[in-house]
């Protein structure tokens, strides 16, 4: 599942996405919406991804919110099979 919560026409994840997920850290293992792990594995509108450098530091400021919350995050990784 996704929540296609970037930008439109992105796929960094951003404020927002920080937000939702330091909310919910309190509930001690948030596991993320889907992320696409590259260009090929990618095909839903709006969603991120984790391919580039951009993206690991996007996701790094929702990962170090939900720590300092004290909660654990886990990234679930999307792959959309052939195209």
């Amino acid at each position: 599942m996704t929540r296609a919560r970037c930008d439109t026409g992105s796929t960094m994840p951003n404020d927002m996405m920080v937000e939702y997920y330091t909310q919910r850290a309190s509930a001690g293992l948030v596991i993320t919406e889907a992320t696409a792990i590259s260009e090929e594995a990618f095909g839903w509108a709006n969603a991120p991804m984790i391919s580039t450098p951009e993206h690991a530091a996007a996701w790094k400021k929702v990962t170090d919110a939900v720590h300092a919350k004290g909660g654990k995050i886990f990234l679930q990784l999307w792959h959309l099979g052939r195209q």
